[in-house]
């Protein structure tokens, strides 16, 4: 055992000297880049086997050895100086091939990953979901640009559900202003905006969209190496190598929320429930939209359990309006034209508007809804011009025509009844494209 140890530490002290020597630079113009990875001694401790990596292409690493064994002299006189034996070994230089097969592992992990990323979203279940919740330790949420009360409420719904599992380390994210209605949901000042750090963290949940794209300015803040999860309930397939739960049966994303709540037991309280009701009733029209289902009023009843105030909540989510919303509905409204033979209605908002009454974008939420309860109208368009050479188009349809697949032509997407697009025109040449796209759109109640 001594014999054994004393090798041990001969052949450290070695590699330490070599490797010393070495970066101090040996004088021979041969030698390129080297790291010394190891030394093998022999038992008589004659020899000193020196494995060393060698950088470069072929030519330059065969290069590299012959120098290192050319001063295989030199560099023996030179470690014998810290030694002190009787006997130096004789330090023979051989190459290593360790990092090679490591940059060939690490060839080998990425062709694995980059397959990954190109694979379908996986499919999981509500206690699958909670399984992917409960292993990560931070968190990063974001929900897509322009939002509405489905898109705040889930993901603040579901911060709250994190924090009732233990979780701490949560970053909420829009990339555009929250809407004042929302402004009393529990956590919402929380939420960070495209200019905000994004710390690390274990999982990024994508909230009430399916694709990346569709957060706007925060696209590039998520990390292609760190797991995603996806919790929507629009017609979207998911982003490749992502993991999560789609499901278009649901009239709201905040409807998969609430469920999750009761796969995990964990109870609904009074904040959460606001949260939850503002997103269900957000996106079924306060219970009045086609998508409402039974599920939907069950879950409206379990939340309305926990003490809720819905006709305060109802009163501000859809009846309490500013002067500048209401100005801005009146613009709205007058200009609202009839397209094929009254079956589309469009209108349009731009900056100027805005800033005109002191408006936000947030004024110009729901005032679609208004145009599409004209008789006769099965599509219902409104564009707003918000940002120069950009147009973002929002759309309401009868069962008749299919919202998300018209969308989805233009880039966008969403529900079969509600869907949105943005076009990188202004708003003259946005329009023209979009009545064009609508005209010769086939699968239309107006296709001849």
């Amino acid at each position: 055992m001594k014999g054994k140890g004393r090798v041990a530490r001969v052949g450290a002290l070695i590699q330490e000297e070599v490797a010393r020597l070495i970066s101090q630079g040996i004088k021979d113009p041969r030698i390129g880049f080297v790291s010394v990875m190891g030394v093998r001694m022999s038992r008589d401790l004659r020899y000193a086997n020196v494995y060393v990596s060698l950088m470069g292409t072929e030519a330059e690493r065969k290069s590299s050895l012959i120098g290192l064994q050319s001063s295989a002299g030199w560099v023996r006189r030179e470690v014998g100086k810290h030694l002190h034996m009787r006997v130096l070994p004789e330090i023979r230089f051989f190459p290593d091939n360790s990092l090679d097969e490591v940059y060939h592992l690490e060839g080998i992990f990425e062709a694995i990953h980059a397959e990954k990323q190109q694979q379908p979203m996986l499919h999981l279940k509500h206690f699958e979901v909670i399984t992917e919740l409960r292993a990560a330790h931070s968190f990063y949420l974001a929900i897509h640009q322009n939002p509405d009360g489905d898109a705040v409420g889930s993901m603040l719904a579901l911060r709250l559900l994190l924090q009732q599992l233990g979780k701490t380390e949560i970053v909420c994210a829009c990339a555009d202003p929250i809407p004042d209605i929302f402004s009393e949901l529990a956590g919402v000042s929380s939420i960070v905006d495209a200019e905000g750090e994004v710390p690390d963290y274990d999982l990024a949940v994508l909230i009430d969209c399916g694709i990346r794209s569709r957060t706007g300015a925060l696209e590039d803040k998520f990390d292609p190496e760190k797991r995603l999860l996806i919790l929507d309930h629009h017609q979207e397939t998911g982003e490749p190598g992502s993991v999560g739960f789609i499901d278009t049966t649901y009239a709201a994303t905040g409807e998969l929320i609430a469920e999750l709540y009761q796969a995990a037991e964990v109870p609904f309280t009074s904040e959460s429930a606001a949260c939850l009701y503002a997103a269900i009733a957000s996106d079924t029209g306060c219970f009045r939209f086609s998508n409402t289902t039974a599920r939907s009023h069950r879950l409206a009843a379990e939340l309305m359990e926990t003490g809720i105030d819905v006709g305060a909540l109802n009163k501000r989510f859809f009846s309490d309006m500013s002067p500048r919303k209401f100005e801005i509905m009146r613009r709205a409204l007058q200009r609202v034209e009839l397209h094929q033979q009254g079956a589309v209605a469009i209108s349009w908002l731009t900056a100027e508007d805005l800033e005109e009454v002191g408006a936000t974008a947030a004024d110009s939420e729901n005032l679609i809804n208004l145009w599409q309860n004209i008789s006769g109208v099965e599509v219902s368009i409104l564009m707003k011009c918000f940002d120069e050479g950009e147009t973002r188009i929002s759309g309401r349809s009868t069962a008749l025509f299919n919202s998300a697949d018209f969308m989805r032509s233009l880039g966008g997407g969403g529900h079969a009844m509600a869907a949105g697009a943005t076009l990188p025109y202004p708003l003259e040449e946005a329009r023209s494209r979009l009545l064009d796209a609508l005209a010769q759109w086939p699968d239309s109640p107006w296709a001849g």
